[in-house]
């Protein structure tokens, strides 16, 4: 890969990578075998919250009401919004779009994300095959919900965070709000980061508060549009852990944990004989995003319907600690 008609050979195999994965279950057509196997809930069709964003879409084009769009979905208008401005008769299919967008945005911010860690072009766009070729993308990223376009944003804001450009990471995570509340796992992320590098008090406090703010003014607006439909709240409790202790879930889980992060825990057990290699300013913040979306899994466990969509943050976190073990010559002796 190290001449330009081989990289560009890749990345041209990367683009038609992104089109084939998605195109099974792109508007839940569930084409071939999987049909008998996806989209259903007690062996009937389900659209799952697609449905409250196709209605979405209709409120925004005059041709519904907004009471279809049930809390907390709501409080997502974005991308709604934008998939309403379309050309596109169906709803489903103008959100998708969106959301195939997005996929390729992501994989192109995944690439720029990974050259920033020091990977070169060859391991770079390994990692974008490990995203893209993956249970997440294929199961959930063209389906009618917003979990594309939310891991785009969250990789915009990883990369900008690693090129310290908290101006427009203030500006990623006030646009990700309106897409989805998962955007909130950037600040924990950026702040391990500045604490990491060593950035003053004064630095830290500052860009901390604006990370912040850039999440919290934005959520209190979306919630001040929607006072009169009253409020939601994920509040937990036993029946919804005890609801999520399923087999489906389970696996969801497992799957989009996926190769990267198996490799992420091999990683971590090979720690100290990869440790020379790694910085500690790139480690502690990726560490810090797996940490932070474990909390959010095991949240998700208590108080809403849990699948793979709350583990599928994590990848963009150990996409690199698998390139690392996949560097490591050791590692790649013992698979030769």
């Amino acid at each position: 890969m190290n001449s330009t008609g081989t990289r560009y050979l890749w990345i041209t195999a990367l683009i038609i990578a992104v089109a084939l994965v998605s195109f099974p279950r792109f508007d839940l057509q569930d084409m071939g075998p999987i049909i008998e196997y996806t989209g259903k809930i007690d062996g009937e069709q389900s659209f799952g919250d697609a449905v409250f964003y196709m209605s979405y879409v209709e409120y925004f084009r005059g041709e519904g009401p907004i009471e279809d769009v049930h809390l907390p979905f709501r409080y997502r208008p974005l991308i709604p919004f934008i998939a309403s401005l379309l050309p596109i008769e169906s709803p489903m299919t103008a959100i998708n779009v969106v959301n195939l967008v997005a996929l390729y945005a992501t994989v192109l911010f995944l690439l720029m994300f990974l050259r920033s860690l020091g990977f070169d072009s060859r391991f770079s766009i390994l990692g974008c095959f490990l995203y893209v070729v993956s249970f997440p993308v294929f199961y959930m990223s063209t389906t009618g919900c917003l979990d594309a376009c939310i891991m785009c944003m969250l990789t915009i804001g990883a990369y900008l965070m690693f090129k310290e450009k908290w101006l427009l990471l203030a500006i990623t995570i006030a646009v990700g709000v309106p897409i989805k509340e998962v955007i909130v796992l950037l600040i924990p992320v950026a702040v391990a980061y500045l604490w990491v590098t060593g950035s003053s008090h004064s630095k830290l406090l500052w860009t901390s508060l604006l990370l912040l703010l850039a999440f919290v003014i934005p959520t209190v607006l979306i919630k001040m549009v929607f006072i009169r439909s009253g409020d939601f709240y994920w509040v937990p409790s036993v029946s919804t852990l005890l609801d999520n202790l399923r087999v489906r879930a389970m696996l969801s889980l497992l799957l989009s944990f996926g190769l990267p992060g198996i490799l992420s825990i091999l990683f971590v057990v090979r720690y100290r004989k990869l440790a020379g290699f790694i910085q500690k300013r790139t480690l502690v913040p990726l560490l810090t995003g797996v940490v932070v979306t474990v909390l959010l899994v095991v949240y998700s466990m208590l108080t809403a319907y849990t699948d793979g969509r709350f583990i599928w943050p994590m990848t963009i976190f150990t996409i690199p600690m698998a390139l690392w073990v996949i560097r490591y010559k050791p590692f790649r002796s013992q698979i030769a």
